[in-house]
Formats: C-alpha cells, sequence, structure tokens
C-alpha cells in the first residue's frame, strides 16, 4: 500500500514470533498511523490512530515484525481480491488470476515468499477464499476468539481476524498468540466426516482429486449433510445478515462522507441499503434454525472435510457481472462457518485449472486447537 510504514515495527526482541516477519491487511489500527479500508478518500479523512489494536499489540509483544499493510477489496465488500483504487495483488501461485477477496494482499503477499506470517479477517469467506487460491494456510477462528478491538466492523456477528502462513509450525504459533484459551474446547476429537452437500458444489475435477485422495488417507469415511436447506438459501440469508449490519456500520459513513467507490462495490451497498427490517428479522430465524440443524449433523467432536472453494481463482480482470456467478457459488460453500460460528481452516491441497484450490477443515465452537493439532492429519 502506498501508505504502508516506511520502516518495520517490532516492540519486542523476544518471544515465540521472534524475528517473524509479518504483513496486516488494512483494516485495523497502528499507533500513529492511518487506514484507508481499501478506499483513499476513507484513508484522507481516518485520523492516525493512537493506539495499536489489541491483537497487534499480542503479535508485538511475542517479536512478531510489521513489514508492512497491504491491499484488501473496498470496505472488505468481495471474495474476489481487486481493488479498483489500489490494483489487485499479484498472485504468484495462480499467474493472471485474482487472489481472493477481501484478504487479497495479505494471501498474495505471502506468495512472494518473503513473509512468515500474515493477518486477515474473515466474514464471509476473506481469509479462507485467499487461502484457497493462493495455495496457503488460513484459519477462521471461533467467532469471538479474538478481541477484535481497534478493528474496522463490517458485520460485527461475522467479523473475526484471520490469519495465513506458508508452513504448519508457524501458523500454530500465531494461533497460539492470538486465541483466547480461556475458551478452548475440552471435548476430545472424534472422527472425521464428509460434508457431502457442500463438496457437491465443487467442481467435478476438484471432486475427483478430493475423494482420491481422501480414499487413500481415510477410507470409508462417513458422508452427511450439514443442512437440509439449499446451499443458495444460506448464502441468501447470510447476505441480507451481513448487509443489515453493513448498513448499521458502514454505510452511515459513506453517506455523511459521499467518497468515490467503486461500481462493482457500490452496487453491493446499493443493496445492502436497502434490506428490511422484516427481511434482517426472518434471516435471523433462518440462522437460529441453521444453527440447531448443525449442531446435529456435525456435533461435537466431529469435523467435516471439503474443498474450500468450488474452483480455482478466476482470470483477473473480468466484469463484475461475469464474476456474479462465481461470487455466488463461493458464498455458498462459505456461508455455513460463519452462520454457525464455527472455526475453519483451509490447508493447500488440490490443483485447479488456473491453481490452488485448498481442503478445509470445519469444526465444532471453540475446536480451534483441536483443528491446529489436526493439520499434519490432512
Amino acid at each position: 500500500m502506498p501508505h504502508s510504514p516506511k520502516n518495520k515495527i517490532f516492540q519486542n526482541n523476544e518471544g515465540i514470533l521472534n524475528n517473524l516477519n509479518f504483513v496486516l491487511k488494512d483494516m485495523c489500527q497502528i499507533k500513529d498511523l492511518k487506514t484507508s479500508c481499501g478506499n483513499p478518500d476513507f484513508y484522507k479523512m481516518c485520523k492516525p490512530s493512537p493506539k495499536n489494536a489489541t491483537f497487534l499489540k499480542h503479535l508485538f509483544n511475542e517479536g512478531a515484525i510489521l513489514n508492512g499493510i497491504t491491499v484488501c477489496d473496498e470496505f472488505f465488500y468481495s471474495v474476489i481480491g481487486e481493488n479498483s483504487h489500489y490494483g489487485t495483488p499479484k498472485n504468484l501461485n495462480a499467474p493472471n488470476c485474482v487472489p481472493g477477496g477481501s484478504s487479497s494482499g495479505s494471501a498474495a503477499a505471502l506468495t512472494t515468499k518473503k513473509y512468515d506470517f500474515s493477518i486477515g479477517s474473515d466474514t464471509g469467506g476473506s481469509v479462507r477464499v485467499p487461502a484457497s487460491f493462493c495455495g496457503l494456510l488460513g484459519i477462521r477462528p471461533t467467532h469471538g476468539r479474538i478481541v477484535s478491538d481497534g478493528v474496522y466492523p463490517m458485520a460485527p456477528s461475522f467479523d473475526t481476524v484471520g490469519w495465513f502462513a506458508n508452513d504448519i509450525e508457524i501458523f500454530r504459533k500465531v494461533s497460539s498468540v492470538l486465541l483466547n484459551n480461556k475458551h478452548a474446547s475440552n471435548i476430545s476429537f472424534n472422527r472425521y466426516v464428509v460434508a457431502e452437500d457442500l463438496l457437491e458444489l465443487a467442481e467435478n475435477d476438484i471432486q475427483r482429486q478430493f475423494n482420491t485422495y481422501l480414499k487413500k488417507i481415510f477410507p470409508n469415511l462417513k458422508q452427511i449433510k450439514l443442512s437440509k436447506f439449499e446451499k443458495s438459501d444460506i448464502a441468501n440469508n447470510f447476505r441480507i445478515l451481513q448487509g443489515g449490519e453493513i448498513n448499521q456500520y458502514v454505510i452511515p459513513w459513506i453517506k455523511d462522507n459521499k467518497p468515490q467507490i467503486s461500481s462493482e462495490i457500490n452496487n453491493r451497498i446499493e443493496m445492502a441499503s436497502k434490506i428490511s427490517i422484516n427481511e434482517i428479522n426472518d434471516a435471523k430465524a433462518f440462522r437460529e434454525t441453521l444453527i440447531k440443524e448443525v449442531n446435529n449433523s456435525l456435533p461435537e467432536g466431529d469435523i467435516a472435510l471439503f474443498p474450500t472453494t468450488p474452483f480455482s481463482a478466476p482470470i483477473c480482470g473480468q466484469t463484475d457481472e461475469a464474476l456474479g456467478s462465481d461470487r455466488k457459488k463461493i458464498m455458498e460453500m462459505t456461508s455455513i462457518a460463519g452462520m454457525t460460528s464455527r472455526p475453519q481452516i483451509s490447508i493447500p491441497k488440490f490443483k485447479g485449472k488456473t491453481g490452488p484450490v485448498g481442503i478445509s477443515m470445519l469444526g465444532w465452537i471453540n475446536s480451534d486447537e483441536i483443528l491446529l493439532k489436526k493439520l499434519t492429519e490432512i
């Protein structure tokens, strides 16, 4: 980003993250610096922060070194990873393809192998999708496990800080610093299952690779359906709830300050502004029903496996209309974790038409540490 700090920032020469270099999504408070949230006018009007975001303090306390601020989708409102103001970060693991969003720069930066880890955020897939498209480890933790003070909100009932790495041990170290251990689950792992209703959303070749791989390492896994609802219905109810919160936390600033916004993001802002209270109330009731259903289909102790995204990264530079179908398919796969507040980790595993595709583990509430322990099994 043009407003990245000119010098590296660190506060401690010891700790479990000592000498590990990281980059940070342009979404949070950094002492004495400003944030753009992917929009230049927001940056112009933003004031320098008097302090660091709480999670950032934890990273600095353990010796991590901030190398820069990364591009993100404008106001975090996309899973594609293109920003008309700041450009599209290069995904070196899928040349000429998008990195995925909205934590696009944080993921793309790790494809350069210059950094040890990076920080993003995940509302509807903004860590998991870039992790899949860029061939990285990426986590959406259990909602509420990470203190979000100092992070600009999009849709707080879904928002969570997330992170990426290439190396499993580094990924686990960052997790041990950021996760609030007081809430760690005391339920033991029971079994892996295949989320058949998410698997069937993937392209045929990704399904074939997934099934071939699992037969080698875990033959005869039980197949389950996470939900009887159409995945398009789950995604649509997520869209309504997310849009309702954007209308509360993002749109008021836009109305007051009238920034220049790209046409594709402006279309989504306009859509969100028209969501009614009745739609939101219906979607909240739907969410409660979905949570109960998934608690039954994927009880504590079970971990569901499925491809993270239905396909590999789309080619850069397509129109918003051309990408509409891809976005819908992606959201059908990612919405369940957000709607149920469950942790999900994406692991690089498969090869799509244009580049990497991840395999995901979806756990139960606060099973983050158990998912992290299982990384070497998948």
